[in-house]
């Protein structure tokens, strides 16, 4: 039986799979397994669509360092990355977001250091504050045909008891 995905695209069941197994091999390149689930030893839940794309990033937000990987920054999304794309985190290195192809898509620049980071930031004085207040989110690239480079992002995100609140963003300079 076929499930939809959370950006509408379907595709076959998702398979869950330990962290680490998330990936396979493409042409000799690392890739992600299509229609898997993963959970990261930090909590953070993925899931992958019928092109190995990340369709959703989720979990409760905590401060520390995430290793990053300048290799993969610089090359996810490969063929359909733009000049003045970064690679992307979906959940950021300082929420101990993994610094590999499992977290990261090609990002535009310009947003990825704008409005996505001040995002980023509000959640992190949130966590930050006395006492700290918990932070959900949830991100979901939504792509274009068999793109591998998300046209834009749905984010939802509730700090503490507040209202869930939900953020959209252009994969394009200024995110709108």
């Amino acid at each position: 039986m076929k499930e939809m995905q959370d950006n509408g695209i379907i595709s076959s069941p998702l398979t869950a799979v330990k962290y680490g197994e998330q990936f396979t091999k493409k042409d000799g390149k690392k890739v992600l397994k299509p229609n898997v689930t993963y959970t990261t030893p930090e909590g953070y839940t993925y899931k992958t669509d019928n092109l190995g794309r990340i369709v959703s990033a989720e979990g409760t937000l905590e401060l520390g360092d995430g290793k990053r990987k300048p290799y993969a920054q610089k090359t996810v999304g490969r063929d359909d990355r733009k000049k003045d794309d970064d690679g992307g985190h979906l959940i950021a290195s300082i929420f101990k977001g993994s610094g590999d192809f499992d977290n990261l898509v090609p990002m535009n620049g310009n947003l990825n250091k704008g409005k996505w980071k001040t995002l980023e930031n509000s959640w992190s004085k949130a966590l930050k504050a006395k006492p700290p207040k918990e932070v959900k989110v949830k991100v979901t690239p939504i792509y274009e045909g068999n793109s591998q480079r998300p046209a834009r992002f749905v984010v939802s995100h509730q700090i503490g008891k507040s209202k869930p609140k939900i953020a959209f963003f252009e994969n394009k300079p200024g995110g709108k």
